[in-house]
């Protein structure tokens, strides 16, 4: 019965996508029909196919290595802060580790790894056949194809920048899809935090894979192609080398991870102090309603003693995350992590999903990580607008309109992969 409950969110999803199309008589059932299809078979070969299951168990072990490396680095300048976070949890409780240095130690390294493999030209060959690739199954143009690929590989605007000379001539509903794939992926970079975090890493590399044709399949619907776009036969992407030589493209990317981790620190300092403002406004509003207006303690399902932002959001996502095959008794507890994605961002809700990880189901688990999984927050929409349109300035009013439209869209692509998990598991 669960599973049906994926199949009726899948529905309900793509419905409430048809309602926000911007011309419904423009929809391609084909590129919708076969971007749907591929990311429902490549869900059926990561989670079912035995031969999937080994491979992204493999590349999971992988990237768990390379997180082992990372941490070989940060003991040598950290030493017994990263070295030993059992000792830390002995001497000052439980969530004591210092998430700060766990965070940059694998974002300089992956960083560093990931700009190797640019100078080399190795990512932008895999980025360019797999981009091609979907050009030809779905129907979509060269340029969306790659950036929809790239996303899952590299930052939201890293992404952008390997379409750099197309984005002044983007159509509309290629911004759409491009921003869409951007939002609904994560980076290399950014999921080895979370895999050192605790959560697994074969489910956030499909989950992140399965998003990209699940990006085209939600942009598509929201906004169809009407124009002639330039890449639509095929895109060929720069391979010109931007460092020196090698050591110079590993001390980029160190420099790079160190900002990426500056930043991510910075922001969560600025949004968990902000969360902490909201919930105290919010059960003061409470008491004052319950002592004031005399109303009940339960006032429409929320506790007005104890009000917080995360219950409120929890109530309004928890349809989601039932429909995707979540128990109803934990709906609420996924909901308000969704929501917190939503308005927040992913790292906080994976914080959260982290610490509940024994108290929820597996497969409620598994869900939650592939529905977070992706960089669909309001923050993130600043973020994009501003990279991309400092690349492509004539297209800064368009990037604008269509920020909430992809950051809705993003959010569905990720909600859809986490119904096929629910239906496959």
């Amino acid at each position: 019965m669960d599973r049906l409950f994926g199949i009726f969110g899948i529905i309900f999803i793509l419905f409430l996508s048809f309602l926000m199309s911007n011309n419904k008589k423009r929809i391609s059932v084909k590129t919708i029909t076969s971007a749907f299809l591929l990311q429902f078979l490549l869900g059926v070969f990561i989670l079912k196919v035995p031969l999937g299951i080994k491979i992204f168990q493999a590349i999971g072990g992988f990237i768990q290595k390379i997180l082992d490396f990372a941490k070989i680095g940060s003991d040598f300048v950290f030493g017994p802060l990263t070295r030993n976070p059992e000792k830390l949890t002995e001497l000052f409780g439980q969530n004591s580790h210092i998430f700060a240095l766990q965070l940059m130690g694998a974002m300089i390294f992956m960083m560093v790894l990931v700009n190797i493999l640019y100078y080399y030209g190795i990512m932008q060959r895999v980025v360019a056949f797999l981009g091609k690739l979907m050009n030809k199954l779905l129907n979509v143009s060269g340029a969306e194809a790659l950036s929809n690929l790239a996303s899952s590989f590299v930052g939201q605007v890293a992404a952008q920048s390997l379409i750099k000379p197309y984005l002044p001539n983007l159509t509309k509903s290629e911004i759409l899809s491009s921003m869409t794939g951007s939002l609904a992926c994560i980076s290399g970079g950014v999921m080895a935090i979370y895999v050192g975090m605790g959560i697994p890493a074969q489910y956030l590399l499909a989950a992140s894979i399965m998003a990209a044709p699940g990006a085209l399949v939600i942009s598509k619907i929201v906004y169809p192609e009407t124009d002639e776009p330039k890449t639509m036969n095929d895109i060929k992407i720069s391979r010109r080398r931007t460092h020196v030589n090698v050591i110079d493209s590993i001390a980029m990317g160190a420099q790079e991870g160190m900002r990426v981790t500056i930043n991510v620190v910075a922001v969560l300092i600025a949004l968990v102090a902000l969360i902490a403002m909201i919930d105290w406004a919010l059960v003061k509003f409470g008491l004052f309603l319950h002592n004031n207006l005399h109303l009940s303690q339960m006032f429409m399902g929320f506790d007005l003693t104890n009000l917080s932002m995360k219950m409120i959001v929890g109530k309004i996502f928890a349809i989601f995350a039932y429909l995707m095959g979540v128990p109803f008794n934990e709906s609420a507890t996924i909901g308000a992590l969704l929501g917190e994605k939503f308005i927040l961002n992913e790292t906080i809700a994976y914080i959260d999903l982290v610490s509940i990880k024994n108290i929820i189901s597996e497969k409620s688990f598994i869900i939650s990580t592939f529905a977070l999984c992706g960089f669909a927050n309001l923050g993130s929409i600043a973020i994009l607008i501003g990279g991309v349109g400092e690349m492509a300035p004539k297209q800064r009013k368009n990037l604008s309109r269509l920020g909430i439209k992809a950051l809705i869209c993003g959010t569905f692509a990720s909600y859809v992969s986490a119904c096929i998990a629910g239906i496959l598991l």
